[in-house]
């Protein structure tokens, strides 16, 4: 947010017909006579005059100077006819604990349904008084609306009286022509129209609570004359004449809504006040600045890096899953070929495991299992190296003799003496029973036995 623009309605009470007709229904009619009084500033600027303009002609203003809404946000100044404040003791001093007993501590204070009210507090002071601060729940709920459905950047609503300048043990008013507004502390005040200004001022002096040390009145010469500011004088003065403190009278040349504008605006900067309404169920969301940086191109990458890698480790999966397919159907075949009396095979490995040890010699580890699998290791090399050289079509075993007589097909008996040879370099004695050539290849015998001491 790099602005803050401040407005009020004008005609406030078109304002509140509007919030006690809506219902919170999809279409929403704004009033053709309700107008609003704004002005804006940056956070390191100044406050600009102020203008009055209809609120559909104040939306249009709004969307020209500013297209997106987190360029700035928007403070509402509500009358202090709307809503009240009041200050409770209770002695509990957990947050959760004076939350509960403020509806029951403010009931007696308020003449109407205290259900009925927003209720917002403050810090609790030494002494145990909590300030309270309440508006109608219809009110900020039918505004909040309204600012969304135009999509308006709603971040605060603020009672007019609690804008006032002031100091430290310090009361001030300020008389508008129309209202006295009168802020007490950091979160009480109130607003009380002209015409009963003499009477409530003398009872709020009269009944007073925490004197001030000095009295501040503010007069807007936008919206009086010289009578009316000797009148005002005339009623103070007859109020306060037996206090003892100061009273001082300012005169502003800007108009009232122009004083509180520049307070706010000089005071708070972007900081929210603690007497904002918009707390609890109508908390104000925050707003963040788009990205300057494109992602859509980074994100349509990476999703075509995901569905790409997830194909190819579906592909990868599946080629492993025929591999090892195809290598248990070759092991299913090798197996029938050595173990032709075994009809039914659950696991190859476990089933050789069973044969070993069956056929296995105890004494030196050279029977039937043995010199069949460093036989199988060699051939297994050799068609390794020349697919199919080697066809194995029979084997068997005499274990008086201690040799494994071995039947296969090889292509020539030039790669019948090499396959010879290389069981020799195994420590294994070789012999051909006999040996045969045909169309098929040379068909042979060999009787191998171990020949470690």
């Amino acid at each position: 947010m790099t602005s803050k623009v401040f407005v009020r309605f004008i005609n406030e009470k078109q304002w509140l017909e509007f919030c006690e007709h809506e219902q919170g229904e999809d279409s929403l009619t704004v009033p053709e006579e309700l107008f609003v009084e704004w002005c804006s500033a940056e956070l390191d600027g100044q406050v600009s005059s102020s203008q009055i303009v209809p609120f559909t002609e104040f939306v249009d203003q709004l969307n020209n100077r500013w297209p997106h809404s987190y360029q700035y946000g928007i403070s509402l100044l509500i009358s202090g006819a709307n809503s009240f404040t009041a200050e409770v003791n209770i002695p509990s001093r957990q947050t959760r604990h004076i939350a509960q007993a403020l509806p029951y501590m403010i009931e007696d204070q308020v003449a109407q349904d205290v259900t009925r009210f927003h209720l917002i507090m403050g810090e609790r002071d030494a002494d145990g008084l909590v300030p309270v601060i309440g508006v109608p729940h219809q009110l900020l709920a039918a505004t909040r609306r309204l600012f969304l459905h135009f999509e308006l950047p709603l971040d605060s609503v603020l009672p007019d009286m609690l804008c006032l300048p002031r100091a430290e043990n310090e009361w001030t008013l300020m008389f508008d022509g129309r209202q006295l507004l009168i802020r007490r502390g950091p979160m009480s005040g109130l607003a009380i129209e002209m015409d009963a200004a003499p009477v409530v001022l003398a009872a709020v002096m009269e009944h007073w609570q925490q004197r001030p040390e000095a009295l501040r009145v503010l007069f807007c010469l936008e919206h009086l004359n010289e009578n009316l500011k000797n009148w005002i004088r005339t009623q103070i003065s007859g109020q306060v004449a037996d206090a003892e403190f100061q009273v001082e009278y300012d005169e502003v040349n800007s108009s009232d809504f122009q004083l509180l504008c520049d307070h706010l605006h000089s005071h708070y900067g972007a900081k929210k006040p603690r007497f904002d309404l918009l707390q609890g169920r109508y908390a104000s969301s925050g707003r963040r600045r788009p990205s300057a940086i494109n992602w859509k191109p980074l994100a349509a990458m990476v999703a075509v890096f995901v569905l790409s890698y997830t194909g190819f480790l579906y592909t990868q999966a599946w080629q492993m899953n025929q591999e090892a397919a195809r290598l248990e159907q070759e092991a299913e075949s090798l197996y029938r070929q050595w173990f032709p009396r075994d009809r039914r095979i659950v696991n190859v490995k476990r089933q050789v495991q069973q044969h070993i040890d069956e056929y296995q010699s105890g004494a030196d580890g050279f029977g039937f299992m043995t010199l069949l699998a460093l036989a199988g290791e060699q051939m297994y090399q050799v068609n390794q190296r020349n697919q199919g050289a080697i066809a194995p079509r029979r084997v068997s075993y005499d274990q008086g003799q201690g040799d494994l007589r071995l039947d296969l097909v090889v292509k020539d008996f030039s790669q019948l003496e090499a396959f010879k040879n290389q069981l020799q370099q195994a420590e294994l004695g070789v012999e051909t029973a006999s040996a045969s050539q045909d169309e098929a290849g040379v068909k042979a015998r060999l009787k191998i036995r171990s020949e470690r001491s």
